[in-house]
């Protein structure tokens, strides 16, 4: 290479080297600036709510679409911009046949791509979504951007976020947020609290009146006890519990998602507790008509709802459109761990499987994968019957079928490698079958696609007594309409002695001999009840 030709060469190389090359944009990650202060005349949140966006495709983008569940947003939003200039916008909702629930931003000059567009909306959220006992709720109070990848946006989708948030109230009230709190000032009478979450799907804030706060940490995450002064006992105990549940999770998971977790007080008879939004909770009050099981109730409930934080609600996401199958199911599995170690008289196979079972015998349409809109027109509840029962055993019997070692190397593998990503369960199965080498079509043909029941009887035991022994036939049908590899059946004997035996759960009838020196009195399927049987009648002598 000569002189002149090694220069030009240098050149170019410093000209590519100076050329701006596209911003990289990671997990659709958006950055939240809101202020926001409650009218206490008509309740609503007033807000004004800023962020910068990228377009990180290669196409145009003519239209930026925001999740609102909102009513009358032609009165709620009071103006909208866009790189300093009024944009105009149209609402959207899914009772007037659209795809989603909020509106869509329709710009003057499309946003190029990898360019940035700085977006302003003044707004009004709606009144509370919950309002009782002086506890307001605002989990849907601001506009989400939709999520985005390739020059689509998708509303079914969740995606993490980040949020700093100015919340002004009257001192009357006490605020529960998504954040935590790095600064409070106070200034005749109101309140002005500056918060930070990051990483978080939503954002959501709770007032509370006339309440208690008691606040303590464990290994730096902060925990937030508000409750009633008649409920002391049990905001103190459930204080207390999320200690030593929050100390266990990070253990045995090696992380907790967030710095922060606020408890609430929600209905007030003890239904069982929510996630109202990202690191609050709601644990719903009269505790005490629990009687002897208040105190198990009260522990298992905040280990629940404390392990939801890692699945579906703060950390590993997925999409909305379907029943929260991989969220719940795996909320449960995480709070299983807990409970196993800590709260041995909760049985999780008898709490999760009431609802399904209930379901099905009146003959509902249990499959999971239906569309959230197709299981709202049935009327049933399907949010206790799939979301939490079904969604919990179908992962209770994948571990069933795979072993527990080998499903908790899916259960890690997700955790660790899918945050802030929507799983999908094709995206699951493959997990699962290349972590277990095995082809699990048939399972999760079953179990997320039909509406098939699991289902078998002991038909007969027969019984001959020979040579001062007795030689016994246990003779069991196959009844329902699906199957599972294998069935454990446990024998009793008089005297007290069990033998522990294994059968086919794919054939029809199956028999297997036993010879016992004393008679058989009793035969029990799935003793350990890992199955969702929708029957369980023992054969008794």
């Amino acid at each position: 290479m000569n002189k002149n030709k090694a220069i030009l060469f240098f050149l170019l190389i410093f000209y590519l080297i100076g050329c701006e090359k596209p911003k990289e944009v990671k997990n659709n990650i958006s950055d939240y600036n809101i202020s926001t202060q409650l009218d206490t005349t008509d309740l609503f949140l007033e807000c004004r709510m800023q962020l910068n966006w990228m377009n990180s495709s290669d196409s145009l983008i003519y239209e930026i679409p925001f999740l609102f569940k909102q009513d009358s947003l032609d009165n709620l939003i009071n103006r909208v911009e866009i790189n300093d200039t009024n944009c105009s916008f149209k609402a959207i909702s899914k009772e007037t046949g659209g795809e989603f629930d909020g509106f869509v931003l329709q710009l003057n000059d499309p946003i190029k791509p990898f360019q940035e567009a700085r977006i302003f909306i003044d707004f009004k959220g709606d009144k509370a979504d919950w309002f009782r006992d002086d506890v307001m709720i605002y989990s849907n109070v601001f506009p989400v951007l939709q999520y985005f990848k390739d020059g689509v946006f998708n509303p079914h989708f969740q995606v993490h976020s980040n949020y700093k948030v100015k919340l002004s109230y009257p001192t009357q009230y006490k605020a529960a947020l998504s954040g935590v709190i790095n600064s409070t000032d106070t200034l005749n009478g109101i309140v002005e609290n500056n918060a930070i979450a990051n990483n978080v799907p939503n954002y959501g804030v709770v007032l509370l009146k006339d309440v208690e706060l008691l606040e303590d940490s464990i290994s730096g995450i902060k925990i937030r006890s508000f409750y009633f002064k008649d409920d002391a006992k049990w905001g103190k105990k459930l204080l207390e519990y999320s200690k030593d549940i929050i100390q266990f999770y990070i253990d045995r998971l090696g992380f907790y998602p967030q710095s922060v977790i606020s408890i609430v007080p929600g209905y007030s008879r003890p239904h069982g507790g929510w996630p109202i939004c990202p690191n609050v909770v709601g644990i719903h009050r009269g505790i005490d008509l629990k009687k002897e099981r208040a105190e198990t109730h009260a522990h298992w409930i905040m280990a629940h709802e404390i392990g939801h934080q890692y699945w579906g609600f703060n950390y590993v996401l997925e999409p909305v459109n379907y029943p929260q199958w991989l969220g719940i199911g795996m909320g449960i599995f995480t709070d299983r761990f807990y409970t196993l170690n800590n709260i041995p008289d909760f049985n999780h196979s008898k709490a999760f499987s009431r609802s399904y079972l209930r379901a099905m015998k009146k003959g509902y349409n249990t499959t999971i994968m239906q569309t959230v809109d197709t299981l709202n027109k049935q009327g049933f509840d399907w949010n206790n019957a799939l979301l939490h029962d079904k969604s919990f055993s179908v992962l209770q019997m994948l571990a069933y079928e795979l072993g527990d070692t080998t499903f908790l190397d899916i259960y890690k593998y997700c955790l660790n490698n899918h945050q802030g990503i929507n799983i999908t369960l094709d995206m699951f199965k493959k997990d699962c079958e290349r972590i277990s080498k095995r082809n699990l079509d048939d399972f999760f043909s079953t179990w997320f696609f039909s509406n098939k029941y699991l289902d078998y009887q002991i038909d007969t035991v027969i019984t001959n007594f020979k040579n001062g022994k007795y030689e016994n036939e246990v003779r069991v049908g196959r009844v329902g309409n699906a199957d599972i590899s294998h069935v454990i059946i446990d024998v009793y004997i008089e005297g007290g002695e069990k033998k522990r035996t294994q059968i086919s759960g794919t054939e029809e009838k199956v028999s297997f001999k036993l010879t016992t020196d004393k008679p058989i009195n009793r035969v029990v399927l799935d003793p350990d009840l890992k199955l969702l049987l929708v029957n369980r009648k023992e054969w008794n002598k």
